[in-house]
């Protein structure tokens, strides 16, 4: 019985050294949360907010801008991996919807990339997680 009680502190003094190291292990990187940033359109910028959550296995988004010109607009195909986000909306046209996809890279806590219409029209976007 002597012998037993040394074994069972010496992995009882592993575990409570150890168990930092799985507290701080690096959490998955993700887009569930509010994002603000703008996006360029020939000669203007806007600024925009973008809102993603979880929704069974994948996510529901809606983007605005300050402006109004983008009024909460549902956004779809959003597809989130290898830290690559893609999605797409309808831009009301004044009666008419455009078709904007958008493609960007997550690093660290900013999504950068671009925005596309079907007409070939395309600039950056970028969008930093609001905390």
């Amino acid at each position: 019985m002597k012998r037993s009680l040394p074994v069972i502190a010496i992995v009882l003094l592993a575990l409570v050294m150890l168990a930092p190291a799985a507290v701080q292990a690096p959490k998955k990187p993700d887009i569930i949360g509010t994002w603000v940033g703008y996006a360029i359109s020939p000669g203007t910028r806007f600024e925009l907010t973008a809102v993603f959550e979880k929704a069974g296995t994948g996510y529901t988004g809606k983007l605005s801008d300050a402006s109004g010109m983008i009024a909460e607009t549902p956004l779809r195909e959003i597809v989130f991996k290898d830290n690559k986000l893609t999605f797409e909306f309808d831009l009301d046209m004044g009666g008419e919807a455009m078709l904007i996809k958008i493609e960007l890279t997550l690093e660290n806590e900013v999504l950068k990339g671009v925005w596309f219409d079907v007409e070939g029209n395309s600039d950056v976007i970028e969008l930093a997680l609001k905390k």
